[in-house]
């Protein structure tokens, strides 16, 4: 599926900036419209994705480590936690201190060896 990205998305092949098209399956490309990263490519009536906080907490905290995945060292800060102003620049949208650190807490857990 052709998409238009949303965020800087890293692939194998380099960077994507936001505005640009890449195909992906269609299993990430989904995963990406649902969470707001990108738009399905080439259709006149682009599928809906939030813009603003969603009621599930859950929803709001698993898009931020979805946004800490993307982050490369500069969005990190010297306590080796992402910063939340990198994180608002990846999601285009204010979270507050306390969403970012419930959402580094389940990512260390979720890489941990």
């Amino acid at each position: 599926m052709n998409i238009i990205v949303k965020i800087s998305l890293q692939t194998p092949d380099g960077t994507v900036q936001p505005g640009e098209t890449i195909k992906l399956d269609d299993a990430e490309a989904k995963a990406l419209i649902v969470r707001g990263f990108a738009e399905p490519a080439g259709k006149s009536t682009a599928v809906k994705t939030p813009e603003t906080k969603t009621d599930d907490p859950d929803a709001d905290i698993l898009a931020i480590i979805d946004a800490i995945a993307v982050l490369d060292e500069s969005g990190f800060g010297k306590d080796g936690k992402p910063l939340v102003k990198a994180l608002e620049d990846v999601l285009d949208r204010d979270i507050s201190q306390e969403q970012r650190d419930q959402a580094w807490k389940r990512y260390e857990q979720d890489n941990a060896s």
